[in-house]
C-alpha cells in the first residue's frame, strides 16, 4: 500500500522546514513569494492532499476520524457495539466527527483513499483485527493512526490498552484465596496480545501462592459465545470449581451450557470473565468480571489520535486500568 504523503514529505521535497511548509500551504503571512511557489511546485509533484485535521484543529473547526473494525455485525459483537458507541461519545465530546470503516473486501484501499480525499483525518483501530493483510498495510503506510488494544510484534505504534496481566492475575488469585483449588480457564484467541496476558495473568495468580497449574485446566477458546458452549461440556468433564473466561462473552456460553445440564452457578462452581459487554442487562443476571473502562479508553484514544494530528505529543502506549464489578456468578467475598 502506498503512503500518504505527509507535510513532511513536502517540506523535505521543497528544502523547508515543517512549519514554513505549513505557513505557505495554509496562505500565512511571513513566507517569502519564492518559497511559497517552491512548497506549493513540491505538494503537486507529490499529490499532496492537505491534512485536514490540523488545518482544523487550527482554525477551531471540527475534523473526521475513523473507527476501524474487524466485524460487520454489530448486532452480535458486544465488545464492538460498546467500542463504537464510546468512541463517537468521545470524538463528539471534542466537536470531531466519526465515520465508522466495517470490514469489507477492498478495505485497505477504501481507507487509504479516505485519508487521501480528506473525508476522514486519521484512523482508530480495534486491535481485533491486528494481522490480517489489510491492516498491516495500513499500519505500514504513514496515515496517522491508533490502536485500542496492542500489536503483537510492534511495540512502536501508538496504542491505547487496559491493563490485562496483573487485573486477571488479582481475579484468579482471589478465587484461589477464597478457596477454589481447580481454576479452569478459557482463552481468547492465543496470538493476540490481550489473550496471552490473560492467559499469563492466570498463571501469575498461581505461580504467586507457590501452586502449580494443572495444565488440563486450560481450553483454548477464541473470544465467541458459541465457543464457550461448545467447550462446556470439556470443562465441566475435569471437574473445575471455578472457571476463569478470557471475556464475558465465553462465560455466557460457558454459563448457559452448565445451566442445561443443571449445574447450579455459583452453587457448584464459579465462574469469571473479562470485559463487562453491555449484555448483561439482557441476561437476568450479572457476571462477575474484570470491566474494561470503554468511556476511559475512547477518551484517552480519540486524544492521542488528535494530539497526533496535530503535531502534538503523545505516549506511545497508554495502559488504562480496569476495575472490578461483584456479580452473580461467584458466591464468596471478593475484596
Amino acid at each position: 500500500m502506498a503512503d500518504v504523503v505527509t507535510l513532511d514529505d513536502v517540506a523535505r521535497a521543497a528544502g523547508v522546514s515543517r512549519a514554513a511548509a505549513s505557513r505557505a500551504l495554509n496562505g500565512r503571512p511571513g513566507v517569502r513569494d519564492d518559497v511559497r511557489e517552491r512548497v506549493a511546485q513540491a505538494a503537486k509533484s507529490l499529490d499532496y492532499r492537505r491534512n485536514r485535521a490540523a488545518a482544523n484543529l487550527a482554525g477551531g473547526s471540527a475534523s473526521v476520524i475513523g473507527l476501524v473494525l474487524g466485524t460487520d455485525r454489530l448486532h452480535d459483537d458486544p465488545y464492538a457495539t460498546s467500542l463504537v458507541e464510546s468512541v463517537a461519545r468521545a470524538a463528539a465530546s471534542r466537536d470531531h466527527g466519526l465515520m465508522l470503516l466495517m470490514k469489507e473486501p477492498n478495505q485497505t484501499t477504501s481507507t487509504r483513499n479516505m485519508v487521501r480525499d480528506g473525508l476522514v483525518d486519521g484512523v482508530i483501530i480495534s486491535s481485533v483485527v491486528v494481522g490480517e493483510p489489510w491492516i498491516e498495510d495500513l499500519l505500514a503506510s504513514n496515515v496517522p493512526s491508533v490502536l485500542v488494544g496492542a500489536h503483537p510484534e510492534r511495540p512502536e505504534i501508538y496504542s491505547v490498552d487496559v491493563e490485562n496481566l496483573e487485573s486477571a492475575a488479582a481475579l484468579v488469585g482471589h478465587l484461589l484465596d477464597s478457596g477454589c483449588s481447580r481454576i479452569a480457564t478459557i482463552t481468547g484467541t492465543l496470538g493476540r496480545v490481550d489473550a496471552s496476558l490473560r492467559l499469563a495473568g492466570y498463571r501469575t495468580a498461581h505461580e504467586q501462592r507457590g501452586l502449580t497449574v494443572d495444565e488440563s485446566l486450560v481450553f483454548v477458546g477464541n473470544f465467541r459465545r458459541g465457543v464457550g458452549y461448545d467447550i462446556a461440556d470439556d470443562v465441566l468433564g475435569a471437574a473445575p470449581d471455578a472457571v476463569f473466561a478470557a471475556n464475558d462473552e465465553m462465560a455466557i456460553g460457558f454459563i448457559d451450557r452448565a445451566r442445561e445440564r443443571s449445574v447450579d452457578i455459583p452453587g457448584d462452581i464459579a465462574v469469571v470473565g473479562f470485559d463487562g459487554s453491555s449484555m448483561h442487562q439482557h441476561l437476568g443476571f450479572t457476571i462477575t468480571s474484570i470491566i474494561q473502562p470503554f468511556d476511559v479508553l475512547a477518551e484517552t484514544v480519540v486524544d492521542v489520535l488528535v494530539s497526533q494530528l496535530a503535531g502534538g505529543e503523545a505516549p506511545t502506549t497508554t495502559m488504562v486500568p480496569p476495575t472490578l464489578l461483584k456479580g452473580d456468578t461467584t458466591i464468596w467475598e471478593i475484596g
